[in-house]
């Protein structure tokens, strides 16, 4: 089984990687079926419920939703839709290389291992709404030569409102904004992270392949997401064999040699470690959900 990949939304403007857009305009262009069943986006899509409910999978985590509920789909994440009628959701969608570049720690929310759903207060809902009323207001508007400049940082203010809520809710707001050698450093071994984890889950080679010691990938890491390298490892080993394991019909020891496990038995310790379920168990799991 091979989860599609949507490409871009065709309701973007023509030369822009920016496109605001409701969850019904959407679904008028899109198949629901295709919606329905796993896919893959190439793009950011940040939704906000603003009316009736239902619910999304997102990385086979069910997210139920209601009006003030915020989604985050970062480019490759495994999802569905399952909206109720009369459901509905204000979307900001955007290619990898629209926003601005901003500081490291604006970097892990768009990272794969960050929390993606968030259900917020009323006072979030409206300050987050105000600044997605203007962004959807100027990318209505005729170009008239400073469109995507000003889009470019309104989008800019709608992420940095999201990461400020994100850090309230998990606690992060006392947290040191990291800067300079470990926020650049954090940013680097993500990347790194990305390419090599179906290789490695040792942090020494981490560490030699971004020239540093494994102390100060570890500080960085701290400052950073507030945890160790270790644990984002294992995190990012862990995502992969529950893409695996829910959206393909691979044997288990081949999700075990495709994720560096020599031994299927290994692989079956490492995975009831970080997710609390057998590998078999969790594919039973996750495919009842999806037949509901």
């Amino acid at each position: 089984m091979r989860v599609p990949v949507l490409p871009f939304a065709p309701v973007c403007r023509a030369g822009l990687g920016i496109a605001v857009a409701t969850l019904r305009e959407v679904y008028d262009l899109t198949p629901p079926d295709l919606l329905a069943s796993p896919h893959r986006l190439d793009f950011h899509q940040v939704a906000l419920v603003t009316q009736g409910t239902g619910s999304f999978s997102i990385d086979s985590t069910r997210v139920p939703c209601r009006p003030g509920t915020l989604l985050w789909t970062r480019p490759n994440q495994v999802i569905q839709s399952f909206p109720r009628p009369g459901m509905d959701a204000d979307l900001i969608m955007f290619t990898e290389t629209f926003p601005l570049r901003m500081s490291a720690h604006m970097s892990m929310l768009d990272d794969v291992l960050r929390p993606s759903h968030w259900q917020l207060s009323g006072s979030e809902l409206i300050a987050l709404q105000r600044v997605l009323n203007l962004l959807q207001e100027e990318f209505q508007r005729p170009d008239r030569g400073l469109a995507e400049e000003l889009l470019k940082h309104l989008l800019a203010v709608a992420l940095l409102h999201i990461d400020q809520m994100c850090r309230r809710h998990h606690q992060e707001a006392s947290a040191v904004t990291p800067g300079g050698e470990s926020g650049d450093l954090f940013v680097k071994f993500r990347r790194e992270l990305d390419r090599s984890y179906r290789s490695t889950r040792l942090v020494e080679d981490y560490a030699a392949a971004l020239n540093c010691s494994t102390r100060a990938l570890s500080r960085a890491c701290r400052a950073v997401a507030g945890t160790s390298a270790k644990d984002l490892i294992d995190a990012r080993v862990a995502l992969e064999a529950r893409r695996l394991l829910a959206h393909t019909d691979l044997p288990i020891c081949a999700i075990a040699r495709q994720l560096g496990f020599s031994e299927g038995t290994n692989f079956g310790k490492f995975f009831m470690r970080r997710v609390q379920m057998t590998p078999g168990g969790f594919r039973c799991e996750a495919r009842m959900r999806a037949q509901r």
